[in-house]
C-alpha cells in the first residue's frame, strides 16, 4: 500500500498526439510513493509514450502535478539501454550518477552489482557483456539514478532465472520509499504484496485495478 495518502504525482487529462495521430487521449491517473504499479495494453496503445511523458514533464505541465516542492528524481528504462558500450560498467554508473548530481554510493554500487553477479566485471567495458548482463547494469543504473521514481520498459527481457528473481527482489526493496511504474506483456509477473495495474486502449486509460499480494 502507498506510504501516504498524498499521490507523488497526479497525471490529468493528459493527451498527446504525433501528426494527426493521436496517440495518448485524456489519460488520468495518480501514482503513490510506496507503489509498484504494471502499465499493461496491446502493442501501440500508448504504453511507451505515456512512461516517456512522464520522464519529460516538464513538457506537459498542464497535465502533471508532483506533491513535493522539488524536482523528482525520475529514472527510465526503455528498449535502448543507455550504455556507453566503450565505458567500464563502473564508468557509466559514475556518468549517469554525475548528471543526476548524485554522489556514488560505493556500499550500495557493490550491493547491487553483487546482487548481479557483476562485481567482478564491474572494470569491463559493456561491449564485453551478454544481452541479459548489459540488462542487469542497466537496472542498476536505474536503481542507482531513481531516486523518486523508477519507470520501465520490458525491464526483464534477456534475464536468466536467477536475474529475473533478483530483479523482483530489488525493485521491491527500492518501492518502499519510492515508486515503480513498469510497462510489461508477460501476465506472469508477480510481487510479494499488493500491485496496481493501469490498462491502456487505444490511447485511453481503460482500467486502474489494485491487487492484493
Amino acid at each position: 500500500m502507498p506510504l501516504q495518502e498524498q499521490a507523488l504525482f497526479v497525471c490529468k487529462d493528459l493527451s498527446y498526439s504525433i501528426g494527426k495521430k493521436r496517440i495518448l487521449k485524456q489519460v488520468s491517473f495518480s501514482l503513490f510513493r510506496g507503489e509498484l504499479a504494471f502499465l499493461r495494453g496491446d502493442n501501440g496503445a500508448g504504453k511507451s509514450t505515456l512512461l516517456r511523458a512522464i520522464l519529460n514533464h516538464e513538457h506537459h505541465k498542464d497535465s502533471f502535478i508532483f506533491s513535493e516542492s522539488q524536482t523528482p528524481r525520475i529514472s527510465y528504462l526503455g528498449h535502448e539501454l543507455g550504455l556507453y558500450t566503450s565505458l567500464s560498467l563502473e564508468e557509466n554508473l559514475r556518468y549517469f550518477l554525475s548528471i543526476a548530481k548524485t554522489k556514488y554510493p560505493e556500499e550500495k554500487v557493490e550491493t547491487l552489482l553483487r546482487s548481479f553477479r557483476l562485481w567482478t566485471r564491474k572494470q569491463d567495458p559493456i561491449f564485453t557483456f551478454s544481452r541479459g548482463m548489459k540488462q542487469k547494469s542497466a537496472l542498476v543504473r536505474a536503481l542507482l539514478t531513481g531516486g523518486d521514481l523508477i519507470l520501465l520498459d520490458e525491464p526483464f527481457t534477456a534475464l536468466d532465472r536467477s536475474g529475473f528473481e533478483t530483479a523482483i527482489r530489488l525493485l521491491e526493496e527500492f518501492s518502499h520509499n519510492s515508486a515503480v511504474l513498469m510497462v510489461t506483456h508477460d501476465p506472469g509477473i508477480s510481487f510479494s504484496r499488493g500491485t496496481r495495474t493501469l490498462t491502456l486502449k487505444e490511447g485511453n486509460l481503460e482500467t486502474s485495478v489494485l491487487s492484493a499480494s
